[in-house]
């Protein structure tokens, strides 16, 4: 059984061929329909126990209620006995429309989201790249200041040695 969140469990071929295959189709819980069918009596036909009282969703068998194997999965049998007559021509063709509708917006939010991861791992690759190149720019401005800082030294000290020449000169000069 599926909640009602779960829009559309199954593409609309595989809702086909689950009925004819004769596996028992999604359902909803429906609190005015449920539980073990104790009133008919109606029981599964390899386990010999009472049916669930299911109400089908999928395709064109949404909203008809239905008596299914109430075993667990994969010990289910498949067995399904319709209660439901089956919807007129009209009803079935605008739930397969409904149903098809709700696979394209499906398709189309799957198709936004991988749109969507691809940008962020683009731009995920951006940032990465920009973070490097400012770690590099940081590392070569260090540089930088570190260089302009020994041409001061550099420059200090040979001011004071120019300095020191002219003082030389101006004592030979007067002495």
């Amino acid at each position: 059984r599926i909640s009602f969140d779960l829009i559309c469990p199954r593409p609309l071929h595989m809702m086909v061929t689950c009925i004819l295959l004769g596996q028992v189709p999604f359902s909803l819980e429906d609190p005015d329909y449920k539980g073990l069918e104790l009133d008919l009596i109606v029981l599964c036909e390899k386990h010999g126990k009472p049916s669930e009282r299911l109400v089908a969703f999928e395709g064109t068998m949404t909203g008809r209620r239905f008596l299914a194997c109430a075993e667990p999965e994969g010990q289910n049998c498949g067995f399904v006995q319709w209660v439901d007559e089956q919807w007129p021509p009209t009803m079935e063709n605008a739930l397969l429309k409904l149903w098809s509708m709700v696979e394209e917006s499906k398709s189309a939010r799957v198709n936004d989201n991988l749109q969507s991861a691809l940008t962020i791992h683009q731009l995920t690759e951006e940032k990465n790249k920009l973070d490097a190149d400012y770690d590099k720019l940081v590392k070569d401005v260090h540089q930088l200041v570190d260089f302009q800082q020994d041409r001061v030294v550099d420059f200090s000290y040979l001011q004071s040695a120019v300095t020191y020449q002219h003082q030389c000169r101006a004592e030979l000069v007067a002495g």
